[in-house]
């Protein structure tokens, strides 16, 4: 490959970094908050901050590559990529909650957090993303 062609790729990934970054810590944010105010708001602003460095990471590992891809192809605020990323969402939520609790069972599949939680973490990551990053297309 052509040291320009290297050159214009790094410049093209180096302009849509924020746009994921800025996606990134507004699902986190918006996730953890609803997580603090559905427990009672025991942690309050606090809770936030801890809660997001926790929940930055499934969304890392699953969200983020998925929302790369979807990059590829961008639609604002497709239902398609909203089905997509609950399915991803199940089983992050399931591996990680699995992991913090020590607990590998399936007995988390039987609760009602376990899908509200996946349900609310696709659907803050998808709004960010349509926000942020999935500018060329309209709705679908």
């Amino acid at each position: 490959m052509e040291l320009w062609k290297i050159s214009q790729k790094v410049s093209e990934l180096s302009d849509v970094i924020p746009y994921y970054f800025f996606s990134l810590v507004s699902s986190c944010l918006s996730l953890s908050t609803v997580l603090v105010v559905f427990s009672l708001g025991t942690w309050g602003a606090i809770g936030i901050i801890v809660i997001s460095f926790y929940v930055v990471i499934p969304y890392l590992l699953f969200a983020v590559p998925v929302q790369v891809l979807f990059n590829k192809h961008p639609k604002k605020f497709s239902l398609n990529y909203f089905c997509l990323y609950i399915f991803f969402s199940l089983p992050a939520v399931f591996i990680y909650s699995s992991v913090l609790n020590f607990d590998f069972s399936m007995d988390i599949l039987t609760t009602k957090n376990f899908y509200a939680i996946s349900l609310s973490a696709a659907l803050f990551f998808w709004f960010w993303d349509s926000v942020f990053l999935q500018k060329k297309s309209s709705a679908s």
